[in-house]
């Protein structure tokens, strides 16, 4: 796990400075290569500052990186002093997305933004087991500031929403997702997301029946033809279907 995590330190350093020749994110990279992330952090935080620097995506994609290691320290004092580093690494990871305005960084981060989407994921989906989706439906809006094509998350989002009973926010989020979801699994040549598809079954169940049980049954039914065609051989949404 240790030669993983190295490994994948070096690509992501590797890749974020070998897009940049400024030598104040040098700088940076020296300190982050050695782990020191919050004085790297600190650093990135002054350049974002800096009216030189604060337009650039750089600064904000290495403060990304620096929170979410900081977010696995086990060091007492830096947990006391981060109180939701994860949340920061999420935040400035869209922030950077919207300061690469010719898509550079994220194409030659991916690996680094791919790994946002999966710890986001896992927090959107915490939040969830202890039912609080406010917060949940907060972290699927960071990802969506640097993952907005990923209709899974944006589908999950709008079922969230309904959970919040925030319809308009919900039916934005649903109408403008599924149909994508829908054409995307009737091609036969198309492979669901590995990071974000496993969000789709228990969203996609939640939303026919949150229209069963408020007497939509033909927008239910509807959900549920195209679920068959998600999950042909899920025996759940085949009875469902079959009591409407």
């Amino acid at each position: 796990m240790r030669l993983f995590s190295l490994l994948l330190l070096i690509l992501l350093t590797t890749a974020v400075f070998g897009q940049v020749n400024n030598p104040e994110f040098e700088v940076i990279a020296k300190k982050y290569e050695k782990e020191a992330w919050v004085s790297a952090l600190e650093s990135a935080e002054a350049l974002i500052d800096n009216d030189k620097h604060r337009k650039s995506p750089e600064p904000y994609l290495w403060a990304s990186m620096c929170f979410y290691e900081i977010s696995k320290s086990e060091d007492q004092k830096i947990i006391d002093q981060y109180k939701l580093p994860m949340r920061d690494a999420l935040k400035f990871a869209g922030k950077a997305a919207s300061k690469d305005k010719n898509g550079d960084i994220v194409k030659d981060n991916q690996e680094y933004f791919d790994l946002m989407r999966k710890e986001g994921i896992a927090v959107a989906q915490a939040y969830e087991k202890e039912e609080d989706y406010r917060k949940a439906s907060y972290t699927y809006k960071q990802l969506q500031e640097f993952a907005p094509n990923d209709p899974y998350i944006q589908f999950v989002k709008g079922v969230t929403d309904i959970r919040l009973s925030s319809m308009y926010e919900a039916e934005r989020e649903i109408k403008a997702s599924f149909p994508i979801l829908e054409a995307s699994y009737r091609n036969l040549d198309y492979v669901p997301d590995p990071i974000s598809s496993p969000l789709l079954k228990p969203a996609v169940e939640y939303y026919a029946d949150y229209l069963i049980n408020n007497s939509f049954g033909d927008s239910a039914k509807t959900v549920l033809l195209s679920a068959r065609v998600f999950f042909p051989l899920d025996e759940n949404i085949k009875k469902k279907l079959q009591d409407l």
